[in-house]
C-alpha cells in the first residue's frame, strides 16, 4: 500500500504535528490553564482555525467493478467507516482516497457499521456487475 494512513507522505489522513503549540509543557498549576482562564491549548495557535477555513464536504458516488477492491476500511471511534489504505492495484485507486468516509454501499446506510461488517457487505456483492460506494470527502475550496 503506497496510499495508507500514517506512512505514505501526502496520502496520510493527517499531516499535523504531535505537539499542542507552545502550551505542550504547561501543567495544571499554570494559571492560564485554570478554569475560567478563557484559554485553550489551541488559543495561541492560529493554524487551528485555518485548518477548518475553506473546507467543504462533497458527497461522491464511486462505481466499483466486480471482484476485490484492494481497499482497507477502518472504523474510527467517532463514527462512519473510513478508507484507511488503497492498494496501487485497486481498480478504484483513481477514484477513492485515504480519508474518505464511507456512508453507503448500494444506497444502504453503513455509517453505524463496523469496518468488518462493511467489508463483508462489499465482499458479498463482489459478483455484482457494479457496486455503488457513496463517500464523503473533505476538500479545500
Amino acid at each position: 500500500y503506497s496510499k495508507a494512513y500514517g506512512g505514505a507522505g501526502n496520502y496520510s489522513l493527517s499531516d499535523a504535528g504531535g505537539t499542542l503549540g507552545s502550551r505542550t509543557r504547561q501543567t495544571a498549576s499554570d494559571p492560564a490553564l485554570l478554569p475560567g482562564a478563557d484559554n485553550t491549548i489551541y488559543s495561541d495557535d492560529p493554524t487551528f482555525d485555518q485548518a477548518y477555513e475553506g473546507v467543504k464536504e462533497e458527497l461522491i458516488d464511486i462505481y466499483a467493478p466486480p471482484g476485490k477492491l484492494g481497499v482497507v476500511i477502518d472504523t474510527p471511534d467517532d463514527g462512519a467507516p473510513v478508507v484507511h489504505a488503497v492498494k496501487d492495484t485497486s481498480p478504484i485507486a483513481d477514484k477513492v482516497q485515504v480519508g474518505d468516509k464511507l456512508v453507503a454501499v448500494d444506497d444502504e446506510d453503513v455509517r453505524a457499521m463496523t469496518a468488518i461488517k462493511v467489508s463483508k457487505l462489499i465482499s458479498r456483492k463482489s459478483a455484482n456487475a457494479s457496486r455503488k460506494l457513496t463517500v464523503i470527502r473533505y476538500v479545500n475550496q
